[in-house]
């Protein structure tokens, strides 16, 4: 028998949220947000990470990520700038995510 788990969003309770990691002053923090609170979260963020390094911990080694996938809000505002229809919530399309690609690869090539 299958089961699932539904993760509730900390903030509003509202189902289909998923676990986002962060740290601040030397804590690491978990919280649970619907994509609508992540994005919130990231964009309150942005203006601190576009500044910041990313640090890597004594011993660690810098390892690349396997998900080459771009961040899902960063994708869903770019569309809506360019006049391309998304959902606020749920998997973009393949088609919008590789638009995406394409035009951060055309606008690097510039």
């Amino acid at each position: 028998m299958a089961k699932r788990f539904i993760i509730e969003s900390d903030l509003s309770g509202e189902p289909d949220a998923e676990s986002v990691s962060f740290a601040f002053d030397g804590k690491r923090y978990t919280v649970d947000l619907t994509e609508s609170e992540k994005e919130e979260f990231a964009r309150l963020l942005a203006r601190y990470i576009d500044v910041a390094e990313e640090e890597v911990g004594a011993g660690q080694a810098s390892i690349p990520s396997r998900n080459s996938e771009p961040d899902p809000s960063v994708v869903r505002k770019w569309a809506l700038e360019n006049g391309i229809e998304v959902n606020a919530k749920g998997r973009i399309p393949h088609s919008v995510v590789a638009r995406y690609k394409k035009s951060m690869t055309e606008t690097v090539d510039a």
